[in-house]
């Protein structure tokens, strides 16, 4: 009985945990006590691996690329990738239990709130001129965004599965729009705005409710409206906007800077071959080329900058195999959630779609971890262990 309770505050403790990662190594802490709770009580399964085999194959991948190919520094890249760990034991181990989304989507506004307070006190009030709002916690604007995405979706899964809006959908999801606004994302802000739009269409064609949909719908435009009238985002968007996306010479913002690491990955990876370059090759092979197109004084050179696309990074540190068995889950995802109905499962494609073609997520601990731990999850709920549904026997707390 003891051993069950620690299963369920072990699992709580690693998602609640994920905004937190680099914050005195807590994430660490509860990845370790997640693993070695869930081997201590494992027992034989009836496992049916639907389409999870896609995921250890991708895991056995890295874990050979970094044995083998990145053999100078594998000590330090097999530590980079211990949350990988993650896959194999939520796909054997553990049921879906709903609390695990509940407690991330707590977590994600926790932290969302202690950065708004942050950003008020060190800007003077002035919260959406202030370029680093995340800072005291230790995480990057991207990530926070992206979490803040996958939390609304679980709040419009809820919504659509219930048919019923609750206090805290009122307060969380007009809340997690407004942190938007203060981390001027872009990509997070762009894919809010796909997740959204799929939740209206979803719920106008189960429910129905027209009188819910355009009240929704009038909400939405106004917080939408009230974002883009923010001077940063405002700026944000019209570099889109403005960009030169061909004769490209000046790579000072994010935008430009992100195709010249498309072009330098683009320009590298016909050599990647079919296992790729390994991951310190590949950091080596992109500063080279960022040397040669500016200077050893640029920050791109000197800060090492990534592919800032997943396909991309991932075909050059694991190659033409590492890249189709990252499609294969890609498509994977989206083949179980069309085929099941399940409008979670094609939230969370989407947002990792939109946010892969514009970060390498995969080589941080907090994109890794929310990856390695979600994807299998997810597919959890429709997978058969000992011929039952693993959300008949969940813990459902809404």
């Amino acid at each position: 009985m003891w051993l069950e309770r620690l299963k369920n505050v072990s699992l709580l403790f690693l998602v609640v945990t994920i905004p937190f990662a680099r914050l005195y190594n807590i994430n660490s802490y509860a990845i370790a006590l997640f693993v070695i709770t869930f081997l201590l009580s494992a027992k034989k399964k009836n496992f049916k691996p639907s389409h999870s085999w896609l995921l250890i194959a991708y895991y056995l991948l890295i874990c050979i690329s970094v044995l083998f190919i990145d053999q100078a520094d594998s000590l330090v890249n097999i530590s980079k990738y211990v949350p990988l760990l993650l896959i194999p034991v939520v796909i054997f181990f553990i049921d879906y239990k709903k609390i695990a989304l509940t407690g991330f989507v707590y977590s994600v506004a926790f932290a969302s709130l202690i950065s708004l307070i942050y950003t008020y006190v060190k800007s003077k009030g002035y919260i959406f001129y202030f370029h680093n709002p995340t800072e005291i916690i230790d995480l990057q604007i991207n990530y926070l965004s992206i979490f803040i995405c996958f939390a609304l979706a679980v709040l419009y899964d809820q919504i659509l599965k219930t048919n019923i809006a609750k206090l805290r959908h009122y307060i969380l999801v007009p809340f997690f729009f407004f942190i938007l606004a203060i981390l001027f994302n872009r990509t997070g802000i762009i894919t809010s705005i796909l997740v959204t739009t799929y939740f209206v269409l979803l719920y106008f064609k189960k429910q129905g409710n027209l009188k819910f949909i355009m009240g929704f719908i009038i909400l939405f435009c106004l917080i939408m409206s009230y974002i883009f009238t923010r001077p940063i985002v405002r700026q944000k968007f019209s570099e889109i906007i403005n960009q030169d996306f061909v004769g490209e010479t000046d790579y000072s913002n994010g935008i430009s800077s992100r195709l010249l690491s498309w072009q330098c990955s683009i320009e590298n990876i016909k050599g990647a071959g079919f296992f790729g370059y390994g991951i310190d090759k590949s950091t080596m092979i992109l500063t080279d080329c960022y040397k040669s197109k500016l200077s050893v004084n640029s920050i791109q050179y000197t800060n090492e900058y990534n592919s800032h696309n997943q396909f991309l990074q991932t075909i050059m540190n694991f190659g033409i195999l590492g890249l189709l068995l990252l499609l294969s889950i890609y498509g994977g995802l989206l083949y179980v959630g069309i085929k099941n109905k399940d409008s979670l499962l094609i939230f969370y494609f989407i947002i990792l779609l939109i946010f892969g073609m514009t970060e390498s997520f995969l080589i941080r601990q907090w994109g890794l971890v929310f990856f390695a731990f979600f994807t299998p999850f997810l597919f959890l709920k429709h997978a058969s262990i000992r011929g039952i549904k693993p959300n008949e026997t969940s813990t459902d707390i809404n």
